[in-house]
């Protein structure tokens, strides 16, 4: 099982939800994810703080998965980063397991 923990910044939340949806049911998979909200941090572009400052906020997703779902998300961020260039967008991978 892998973990994907997936960054974003609020304005692309809703087109990644749409393509991982999409993926999931191509894939015949449930699309089961957990969404946190108002995080804030900073990555590659400008912060996101939630502050006059820095107002904008972002969202993580944690998606635990097989491999083919793993591959579908790397396709999803790959056409994100395209389509948004300079909008904060990044995933990452590790083996995850679930504890009995």
């Amino acid at each position: 099982m892998k973990r994907i923990e997936v960054f974003l910044t609020q304005a692309i939340e809703e087109d990644f939800i749409d393509y991982f949806e999409k993926a999931c049911k191509e894939e015949n998979e449930k699309c089961k994810f957990t969404k946190i909200e108002n995080i804030m941090g900073q990555g590659n572009t400008s912060p996101k703080m939630g502050d006059p400052v820095w107002p904008q906020l972002n969202v993580m997703i944690i998606i635990y998965c097989n491999e083919k779902i793993e591959k579908r998300v790397a396709e999803i961020m790959d056409v994100l980063h395209k389509q948004y260039v300079g909008e904060g967008a990044a995933a990452f991978v590790c083996n995850g397991e679930e504890l009995k």
